[in-house]
């Protein structure tokens, strides 16, 4: 399984454990004082102790994650796809989504594919090498000999064939269908205004098999993890979010120049739409 605390980023306080007893073990460290997380430390877990320390630049402090009382466990994807040509490095998909008005979803088609540094082993005695395990590239940025076109590329250029590529990018958009119709008139947890859009980052984990399993929502997407040599995935989805925004909101399409329309079509090509929902609540 893999803990995770539920208001922190960057990778911050994720452990990935297989006993009950390895599970209460680290929620007693996260909770204890820093004094007796020390002792803990010096004298329990040596092994851990030494992975964390080598990862410790990269994470948010201890103590904020400390005062975490809420943590999500999720079943831990152990047979992830692996590709030879990549090292046999775990990699996980970074989707980013735009939901305009209340609601249409659309899923950017230009997708991220985010690598762990260090190959990866089924070895239940490595299940503390976060080098191994968690894809982040926050954790990586500041290693010693980082390559950022080793930790990210897109995720069409993977060696993959292109069946394979559009079959698990069709379970992506099915997810994310579901996953805001789910939510579409729950107005306690997720509220979609018509006046507005919203930019999320949704990651996803393909296994052995090419199912695709989602990781995580992120409501506030850490767009450096694309870097810089990619950064213009990052344009392209800022300047489809505002073509879709400018014709629901700003535009009479009456009146739209063929030129405007034109060039409007083109930045928001790679947009697939996945749901639609008209939201009757009376605010």
């Amino acid at each position: 399984f893999i803990l995770k605390p539920s208001l922190t980023g960057r990778g911050a306080g994720i452990y990935v454990f297989d006993t009950r007893e390895r599970l209460e073990e680290l929620l007693e460290r996260e909770f204890a004082s820093d004094d007796e997380d020390s002792d803990d430390e010096d004298s329990d877990d040596k092994d851990d102790s030494t992975d964390q320390q080598h990862m410790g630049s990269m994470l948010s402090s201890h103590q904020a994650v400390s005062q975490i009382r809420e943590w999500v466990i999720q079943r831990y994807i152990n047979r992830p796809l692996l590709l030879s040509a990549r090292n046999n490095r775990k990699f996980h998909i970074r989707t980013y989504v735009l939901a305009a008005g209340d609601l249409n979803v659309y899923v950017y088609r230009q997708m991220l594919a985010l690598f762990a540094p260090s190959p990866y082993t089924q070895s239940a005695s490595d299940l503390g090498d976060q080098r191994a395990h968690l894809t982040n590239t926050c954790l990586q940025a500041k290693l010693s000999g980082f390559d950022e076109a080793q930790a990210v590329d897109l995720f069409w250029n993977l060696e993959l064939p292109e069946d394979k590529l559009e079959h698990v990018f069709d379970q992506i958009c099915c997810i994310m269908k579901d996953t805001f119709a789910a939510v579409a008139s729950e107005s306690t947890s997720f509220q979609a205004w018509g006046n507005c859009i919203e930019q999320f980052g949704f990651d996803f984990l393909v296994d052995e098999n090419y199912t695709a399993f989602m990781l995580e929502a992120n409501a506030y997407p850490d767009f450096k993890q694309t870097g810089e040599g990619l950064k213009s995935v990052v344009e392209g989805f800022m300047a489809a979010s505002v073509a879709v925004a400018a014709e629901k909101f700003l535009l009479d399409p009456e009146l739209v120049p063929s030129e405007l329309r034109e060039m409007m079509d083109t930045d928001r090509k790679d947009l697939v739409k996945v749901f639609a929902h008209k939201n009757e609540r009376k605010w």
